[in-house]
C-alpha cells in the first residue's frame, strides 16, 4: 500500500508524501511523545470538525504541547489535503508530537511536528451492524487515558488475535472495570438504562453526541461499570469516528443479552443516523 502521488502537511508546507521526512532524534519517534485524532470525510466534508479539533487541542494541551496552527489553518489545510488527494471519502489523521529531542528526553514543546495525512476511508462490513461484533477483554489501562496518545501497543500486539478470532477490537479492563476499546468508546444498556464510564476514558466525539441523543429518551448513567455488569448487560455498543454506532453482541466467547443488537442499541443507531447523516 503505497502513498506516491499523495500529499501530506508536514510542519508549516503541504508536500508529497514521499519527500516528507520527520527527524530520526523526533520525540514522538524515540519517546511516543505524541498525541493525534482522526476524523472522516462524509459527502466530502470533515465530520464534526470542531469537536475533533477541541479534542486534539485538549490533547495536546495535557502533554504540554502547542497546536501551531489556530483552527481556520488546520480547517484550510484539511480541506487542500482531501482536494489534492482526489479520495471518494477519506480519514484525516492529525499527528503532533514533541519535536525534535537531541537526547531523547529534552524538547522544545514550543516547536512541535505536527503532521496531517488523509486516507481512502474504508468501510465498515454491514454484518457489523446487523448482527453485531465482538470485542476480546485484555486487562489494561492507557497512560494519561484522557488523552488521544499515539501509544497503541497493546492493540498492535494483539492485532493478530483480534483478526484469527473474528473479533472487531479489544475492551480494555483494570482492577475489575471496564473502561474503554481499544479505538473506540464502550457503553452498556442494562435495565434500560444506558450506563457510560464516567472517568479514565478518552472523550468520544460520536460517544458524545449519541448519549446526547440517548438522553432525550432513556436514563444515562455515567458511574464505574464492572466487567461482571458488562458481562451481564442487556445490550452492549461502541462508538467511534469511523464507525458510528455499533452493535457488542459478545465479550470473548460470553454472549451479551440473546446474542443479537438490542432495541436501545438500534434506536440509538438509527436516532444517530437520521441526525448526521453517517
Amino acid at each position: 500500500m503505497g502513498v506516491s502521488g499523495e500529499f501530506v502537511f508536514l510542519n508549516g508546507a503541504v508536500l508529497p508524501a514521499d519527500e516528507a521526512a520527520i527527524s530520526p532524534f523526533d520525540a514522538g519517534l524515540l519517546r511516543g511523545y505524541a498525541v493525534f485524532d482522526l476524523l472522516q470525510t462524509l459527502r466530502g466534508e470533515p465530520f464534526m470538525l470542531e469537536e475533533h479539533l477541541a479534542r486534539f487541542r485538549g490533547s495536546a494541551a495535557m502533554l504540554g504541547l502547542r497546536v501551531p496552527l489556530d483552527d481556520e489553518g488546520i480547517t484550510a489545510v484539511i480541506h487542500e489535503l482531501l482536494e489534492r488527494n482526489a479520495h471518494a471519502e477519506a480519514t484525516v489523521r492529525m499527528v503532533l508530537t514533541g519535536g525534535v529531542s537531541p537526547d531523547g528526553m529534552h524538547f522544545d514543546p514550543t516547536t512541535p511536528t505536527f503532521l496531517i495525512i488523509t486516507h481512502e476511508l474504508f468501510e465498515i462490513p454491514a454484518s457489523a451492524y446487523d448482527d453485531g461484533a465482538r470485542l476480546l477483554l485484555v486487562e489494561h489501562r492507557r497512560e494519561l487515558p484522557e488523552a488521544k496518545t499515539t501509544g497503541y501497543l497493546t492493540w498492535l500486539k494483539n492485532h493478530g488475535r483480534i483478526e484469527a478470532e473474528g473479533a472487531m477490537d479489544l475492551l480494555y479492563h483494570s482492577d475489575g472495570l471496564v473502561s474503554e476499546a481499544a479505538t473506540a468508546s464502550f457503553y452498556v444498556v442494562s435495565g434500560g438504562r444506558v450506563l457510560a464510564p464516567r472517568e479514565g476514558v478518552l472523550w468520544g466525539t460520536v460517544g458524545s453526541k449519541v448519549l446526547e441523543i440517548a438522553e432525550a429518551e432513556y436514563e444515562v448513567v455515567r458511574c464505574d461499570i464492572s466487567v461482571e455488569q458488562a458481562l451481564a448487560a442487556d445490550e452492549a455498543f461502541i462508538t467511534s469516528s469511523v464507525r458510528g454506532v455499533v452493535p457488542v453482541v459478545r465479550l470473548d466467547d460470553h454472549v451479551i443479552g440473546d446474542g443479537r443488537p438490542g432495541p436501545v442499541t438500534r434506536r440509538l443507531s438509527g436516532l444517530f443516523r437520521a441526525e448526521t447523516g453517517l
